[in-house]
């Protein structure tokens, strides 16, 4: 699957494990056998992202978020 995430520097995790694109990019490309991965997006002073991603052969899937900064009382 394909990944776009803002801000460019959050943390991606996938089952767990830190996954990382090219320094200064957007966009991540993942290639996982078939199956559902857990995926979790987060960074300080942003709410963090949390689904559950299904890869199916022959497809690429593209996901975009963007993490919405929390409230101030929440930092």
């Amino acid at each position: 699957f394909a990944l776009r995430v803002r801000p460019v520097d959050a943390e991606v995790l996938i089952e767990g494990e830190p996954w990382r694109g090219p320094a200064g990019s957007d966009r991540l490309v993942v290639e996982l056998g078939p199956g559902g991965y857990p995926l979790e997006i987060r960074r300080d002073g942003y709410r963090t992202f949390v689904t559950d991603v299904e890869v199916i052969a022959g497809e690429t899937t593209v996901i975009n978020v963007g993490l919405p900064p929390l409230e101030p009382e929440n930092r």
